[in-house]
């Protein structure tokens, strides 16, 4: 008799409660959905790994541009002066093989380095 009086009670207690809960609007699925996507497209997401070919010319472009503009500086300065004669001597190509071997070394090391980053990821 107890129990039936509980569950009899409990029944009441949920007709009492059922007009009062609140129901989800229609549309309430589509608004989830659109928050999930937006927070999707706010969050930064991983970059896949891969060649950067553009990171790649972007560093040959600013390190050969600097040992050309060395290399020009110094063909000017000789040739004003020392004359035209000079640049063909070897004391003057010997810094010149110089200056473009070290920039060249300093390319290798930044191609080396990148290539290593990629592999540790």
């Amino acid at each position: 008799m107890k129990e039936n009086r509980k569950e009899h009670d409990e029944e009441i207690i949920r007709k009492m409660m059922q007009p009062e809960m609140k129901k989800a609007p229609e549309n309430l699925k589509y608004r989830i959905m659109h928050q999930i996507n937006t927070e999707k497209a706010l969050t930064p997401q991983k970059k896949k790994p891969g060649k950067e070919s553009g990171n790649l010319l972007r560093e040959m472009g600013a390190i050969f541009g600097s040992m050309y503009a060395v290399l020009s500086a110094m063909v000017i300065g000789a040739y004003l002066l020392q004359g035209k004669d000079f640049l063909l001597t070897p004391q003057f190509i010997g810094p010149v093989v110089l200056v473009a071997s070290v920039f060249s070394l300093f390319w290798l090391m930044t191609r080396l380095d990148a290539y290593l980053k990629i592999r540790k990821k």
